[in-house]
C-alpha cells in the first residue's frame, strides 16, 4: 500500500472566543503501511491570524469538536471519530483488554507507573498475547483498522 496523505482546510474559527474568526484550521490525515498493516494518523492545527505559526496543534480534536464552527462539519466529525478510534493504531502500549480496563478505571493521564499499578491490581499487567506473555508497555502493539473504517479513511483521502 502506498502512503496516502491529505491536508484539509476547515476555514477560520474564533479560537479565543473574542467574536472574530481569525484562526484557520487545517487537519492532516495520513494512511501508511506500517509493515503490519495500514496505520492511521491525524493531526490538527489552529493557526494564528497571520498563519505564520500555530496556536494549538496535534491532538486537539476534542477541543476543536466543541467549537460551534466545526461541530456541524460532517467531514470534521468523520475525521475526529476515526482519530478517536484509530490514531496511531500501530503504537498501543497495551492489548485491547488492558487499554479497555485502563479507560474504564483511569482517573489520571500520562502516568505509566500508575497505569502499571492499576493493571497489576486487576491482574492484567502481564497477559497472554499471541500465545506469549506480554507486559503492558513493553512494545508498541498494532491494532488493525476494521474494514469499514479503513474504507472510510480511503474515501476521505480520495482513493
Amino acid at each position: 500500500m502506498k502512503t496516502m496523505k491529505k491536508t484539509f482546510d476547515f476555514g477560520k474559527i474564533d479560537w479565543y472566543g473574542r467574536g472574530r474568526r481569525i484562526n484557520a484550521v487545517t487537519v492532516d490525515v495520513e494512511l501508511k503501511d506500517s509493515g503490519k498493516g495500514p496505520e492511521f494518523c491525524a493531526c490538527a492545527r489552529v493557526w494564528n491570524a497571520r498563519r505564520t505559526d500555530i496556536v494549538a496543534g496535534g491532538q486537539c480534536f476534542d477541543e476543536l469538536g466543541k467549537s460551534k464552527f466545526l461541530d456541524g462539519n460532517e467531514l470534521f466529525r468523520k475525521i475526529r471519530r476515526l482519530w478517536k478510534r484509530h490514531h496511531l493504531n500501530g503504537a498501543h502500549a497495551g492489548t485491547p483488554e488492558q487499554e479497555k480496563y485502563l479507560a474504564e478505571h483511569r482517573t489520571w493521564r500520562g502516568d505509566y507507573k500508575k497505569d502499571c499499578e492499576c493493571l497489576n491490581k486487576a491482574g492484567l499487567l502481564t497477559v497472554k498475547l499471541d500465545g506469549k506473555l506480554y507486559t503492558y508497555g513493553n512494545a508498541w502493539l498494532y491494532w488493525p483498522i476494521p474494514d469499514n473504517d479503513l474504507a472510510e479513511i480511503k474515501k476521505i483521502l480520495g482513493r
